[in-house]
């Protein structure tokens, strides 16, 4: 069966809820957004995550090396089937590291499921557009 709107709006507040628990640093609660089973990438070539103590290690180290963190989420698309739902979001972070503000703008995908009680994260993707590849080009130096 398709998601609701209610079950849209719940998928939107729990980005709202991932974003909120990175401004806030709030480790503890952000493991509890994931289900045991967590996997997915991030940015950096090495942060690539296949389960929950991975990702664990992947907050404590985003955390440790930023003074704050800032994410905004602007979602392009929420789908699914329950239990199963996915989401596409543009994001902008703004970090402070060492002193210095740093803005990426970036991309998140996401795949979470319904227990009955609640939402968790299942699979998260970010990603930052390659800038050496131009718009127009599937390739960088290709069109």
């Amino acid at each position: 069966m398709a998601l609701t709107s209610q079950q849209e709006a719940e998928i939107c507040g729990m980005m709202d809820c991932y974003a909120e628990m990175y401004r806030t640093r709030n480790a503890k609660g952000l493991f509890s957004l994931f289900s045991p089973g967590i996997c997915g990438y991030g940015s950096g070539p090495d942060e690539v995550v296949k389960d929950a103590a991975a990702m664990k290690a992947q907050v404590k180290r985003d955390l440790l090396q930023a003074d704050s963190v800032r994410i905004r989420f602007d979602i392009q698309r929420v789908s699914g089937e329950m239990p199963v739902a996915w989401v596409m979001a543009d994001c902008d972070f703004e970090v402070v590291v060492k002193g210095t503000s740093l803005c990426m703008t970036g991309r998140m995908t996401a795949v979470l499921r319904n227990t009955g009680s609640r939402w968790l994260f299942e699979m998260v993707h970010f990603a930052v557009p390659a800038m050496e590849q131009a718009p127009g080009e599937s390739y960088p130096g290709s069109a």
